[in-house]
This record gives C-alpha cells, structure tokens and sequence, in this order.
C-alpha cells in the first residue's frame, strides 16, 4: 500500500555485495538502475519477459543474472532489495504489497509514495561520492545541481581522495595516543595543500612520496 502523511528518507552509504538486488523490468528504466547497481558492485538478478538488447548483452557477458518470466512473489524471497522498474501500476502495487509482507526493501521508479529508499543523483570519482537529493520531490532539479556540482569537482579528485584515504590510515596506523586536537591539526594540514597543483607536476607516484614528507612533518611536530 502506499505511504501516507510526510515522509523523510535518510541518506546511507551500503555494501551492495551483501545484499543481492532484484530488478522488475526489463526496459530503459530498469537498465539504469541496472548499471547504477553495477558501478556499486551489486548482484543483480533481473526479471521481465522482454529484455532491452543492453540487459541481455550484459547477461551474456555474465554481469547479471536474468530471468525471462513475468513478475511473481516467489522471486523476492533470496532478495534483500528490489527496484521495481516498469511502467505498470499494477505490478508496482503486486511487488510493493510483496515486499511490504516479505520485509524487503523496495524502490519504485518515479513513485516514491511507493517507496522504502530512493536513490540521490550521484558524482563519483574513485570512493569520492557526492549525493544530491530532494527527497524524491523533484528529481530533474537534484541532476541539474549534481549537473552544476560537477562542474566545480576537482578533475584530480580521485587521486586526491586516495591520497586522504593514505595520510589518514597512516595518521591512525600510530596508536589511539594522539589527543583530538592533534589529529585535527594534522587533517588541517593535509586540506592546506594543493593536491591538484602537487599531482599535476609531481605525478602520481612523487605526489604519494610527498605525503610521505608531510607525513613525517606532522609526526615530528607531535613528537616535539
């Protein structure tokens, strides 16, 4: 059935590979969600009767699973998660009422009434994600402002946030002993850098030699 009053959705990060995906849909919409699954390292198994070309070019190259019959509850119940991705109410409400009975989670393209979660407009370079949402109120306006986002998000931002990944495990990698204060510092001190200007010059491997320097730079001030 669908939600009634206001609803508010929570914004969460989860390990697709632990959850196997259902897709209901076998067209353009559900294609999307497919390869959006996908970018994620998702198990997605997808059923419909018809299949666009792309959904059956990825089953031949064994990314996904899939499964050429009409919608039906039995096909829900290894899932954890399902996208019901057709343009027919009445298979939305036969899956919602499913997964309403069966504790599954469910989103409904363009229904959000439907839904359990939606899914935010996305920019991703390397494990750097910047999520837009209007709480599934107006979507075309969250892709125009990850659209306008895009444009300010550092080419380098991947590397950028390897480099981050690095100076932190290395900063924790010394013991529980460092005061907040000191650890606040230290991340101070690595967001004060030009990291696109030190990649673009340096290079990759130089840029990591570099973090190495101020690594050391930051120890030595704790110490002290």
């Amino acid at each position: 059935m669908k939600k009634t009053g206001k609803y508010i959705y929570f914004p969460i990060l989860i390990d697709l590979r632990r959850f196997p995906c259902l897709v209901v849909g076998g067209g353009k919409v559900a294609l999307r969600k497919v390869q959006s699954l996908l970018e994620f390292n998702a198990k997605v198994t997808v059923v419909s009767p018809k299949l666009c070309k792309e959904l059956i070019a990825l089953s031949t190259q064994g990314k996904i699973r899939i499964i050429r019959k009409p919608y039906c509850r039995e096909f829900i119940e290894s899932h954890k998660i399902v996208f019901s991705a057709t343009d027919k109410p009445e298979t939305n409400k036969l899956v919602s009422r499913d997964c309403r009975r069966e504790g599954v989670l469910l989103n409904v393209a363009d229904g959000p009434s439907w839904c359990d979660f939606i899914l935010p407009a996305n920019l991703k370079r390397g494990d750097l994600i910047v999520s837009v949402s209007s709480q599934g109120k107006a979507p075309f306006f969250a892709k125009e402002t990850k659209r306008k986002l895009d444009g300010f998000l550092l080419p380098s931002a991947a590397d950028i946030a390897e480099l981050a990944g690095a100076f932190r495990r290395r900063l924790l990698s010394n013991g529980n002993n460092q005061s907040r204060s000191a650890k606040d510092n230290a991340y101070k001190k690595f967001l004060s850098i030009d990291w696109e200007h030190i990649l673009k010059t340096k290079g990759r491997k130089k840029s990591y030699r570099y973090l190495e320097e101020i690594l050391d730079e930051v120890e030595e001030m704790r110490d002290i």
